[in-house]
Formats: structure tokens, sequence, C-alpha cells
């Protein structure tokens, strides 16, 4: 794949990237890097990033897209080139959340947004691909047409039945990101390591502080970055896996027994049909009553189903 990918442009070559992953979810990946030196990627990059107003907030540096160049585009594509290139620090900035509380945010410069969305374009085409993902189907943060809506619609079609919900909520997802951790869960599809050490950089850039004190970043992604949210989703999804291998181990019986309260009122009425009596207010209320009682015994002990979804959380 590679030598023939060499004579393709970027997006052509991503587009590969994109098929090969969708038809094999095991497929491994290898020099990614080289996307990072075509043109046509930060062209896409900025194109998709420029008609988002949050996307024109300044960062350290203080400049915002607005002033972003062809020549800036090569100035970046050299520093990637001789692997020079360096992440400035974020601006922290606090915005308010629905429920009275601060979310904390991590801005990055101009060119960092660039650059970071040129990755998230390569991650999501291994992680993400249209042809078929690498992320689960009960993954619903994040990604393109999901959302904590289409997870609403899917435990109102699928979830019949449901006599438990557990609700979780990670707090602080993004800020406590292990970074090895994380680095070492992309090596399993990722097999370059100047792309990962790309990643690294965004990892440890570092933030200023109200006061413009610069801080290290020993952990997290800042949620602000452009990466960050697809970098959240492949950590996450290790957590998907362990719960998929849990459900396989839980789940056990073919149907649930029928209900025996069920049975009864069911089996009253219709004798009272048989003896001409469907008429009367008793068979009318047996019919209330069934209504009211589930035909197969929710308790079980013998039959268990476990559904799982993770969405991100909207307050």
């Amino acid at each position: 794949m590679q030598e023939n990918a060499g004579n393709l442009k970027s997006l052509e070559r991503l587009e590969v990237i994109r098929k090969l992953n969708g038809a094999n979810r095991e497929w491994v990946n290898d020099d990614l890097y080289r996307l990072m030196l075509g043109k046509d990627m930060y062209v896409l990059a900025y194109e998709r990033l420029k008609s988002i107003p949050g996307n024109m907030t300044p960062g350290t540096d203080n400049e915002t897209l607005d002033g972003f160049s062809e020549e800036e585009i090569d100035k970046l594509i050299e520093q990637m080139r001789d692997e020079s290139y360096q992440c400035k620090p974020v601006r922290e900035a606090f915005i308010p959340k629905a429920n009275g509380k601060l979310r904390r945010l991590g801005i990055p410069c101009p060119r960092d947004k660039i650059v970071q969305e040129v990755v998230r374009i390569i991650l999501e085409a291994v992680y993400d691909s249209p042809h078929g993902p690498y992320f689960s189907d009960c993954s619903h943060g994040f990604r393109r047409s999901k959302s904590c809506h289409s997870a609403l619609r899917e435990i109102q079609k699928k979830w019949s039945g449901m006599i438990w919900l557990v609700e979780g909520d990670i707090k602080s997802c993004f800020d406590d990101i292990d970074h090895h951790i994380l680095v070492d869960v992309l090596r399993k599809k990722i097999k370059d390591e100047r792309f990962l050490s790309l990643i690294w950089k965004f990892l440890t850039a570092g933030y200023l502080d109200l006061e413009r004190a610069r801080h290290d970043s020993l952990a997290g992604t800042p949620q602000g970055g452009i990466a960050s949210p697809i970098l959240s989703n492949i950590y996450l999804h290790e957590l998907d896996e362990f719960v998929e291998q849990m459900r396989v181990e839980l789940e056990q019986g073919k149907e649930r027994r029928p209900n025996h309260e069920y049975k009864l009122v069911s089996d009253r009425r219709y004798k009272l049909a048989k003896a001409g009596k469907a008429g009367t207010k008793e068979f009318k209320a047996l019919g209330r009553q069934m209504r009211n009682l589930p035909s197969l015994d929710t308790h079980d002990p013998n039959f268990v189903r476990v559904r799982y979804v993770r969405s991100e959380r909207v307050l």
C-alpha cells in the first residue's frame, strides 16, 4: 500500500486509508506522517475551521485564523519535514455551564488549530471510516452523525423490557486522560512514531493561566483542542471494549419465562370469553389489568441481557 500511495496526492491517500481501515478493523497504519507534508491537507483543514465562529478565538499569541495564509502553510510543511515543529501553550479560559459551574477550556493558537485539524482528519480516517468504523456502535460521543440524541433514539428503539438503568458520568474526562496510556492505545492501530510524536507535542504543550503563567500538561487533552474529542474517543474505546466483554460474559438464556400473574389473568379472561361473558365489566377489567402487566417475567434470574451506550454530556 505504501509504495502505491506514495504517488498519490494526500487526499487520495487519505481515501485509501479510509477504505483499508473500513475493510479490516485490524489494519495497522504506518507512514501516516507523510500526510502532514501535503499542502492540500492544510487547505482542507483551514476550509473546515474558518467558518466555525469559536475557532476565531485568539490563542496565546493573540492571533486568529484570519491571518493564516499559504505562506504559513509552507512554513508548517517545512517544519514538519525536518520535525522542528513545536506547539505553543494553549490559553486557559472558562465558560459557564448550564448547571452554573464553569467549564475549563484550552484554546490553541491558529497554526496549532490547523495542524490539529489535519491530525484529526487522519485519525478519523483510521478510527471512524465511513466504509466501516473501528469505533463501537455504542459510541455516540463526538462522531459524525452521532450525538446524545442518537444515543437516546437507540435506547428508545432497542432497550425494550429494561428493568435496571445505571447512569455514569466520567468526571473531568478530558482533564484526566493519561498521556502514556493514550499513546499506547494509539500504537495498536498506528505504527508511525513520527506521527505519534506529533500528537505527544499537543498533549504536553502546556497552558497559560489567566495570569499568563505557564504550566506543564501532566495529563489530559485540552477541552477546546481540535483533536481532543477524537483522542478522548480513542481512549474511551478501551472502556467500550471492556463493557462489551462484560456483556458477553454476563448474558444468559434465550428468552424470559412467562409471567405467572399475567397468565392467571389471561386464563380467567379466556374462560369468561368462552362462557359468552366478553361484554361484562369483569372481562373489561381483566383486559385493563393485562395491559398493565408484562407477559414475561422481567425478573427471570435465568435470562440476562446487558445494553450499553456512551455519549458526550450536554451540560
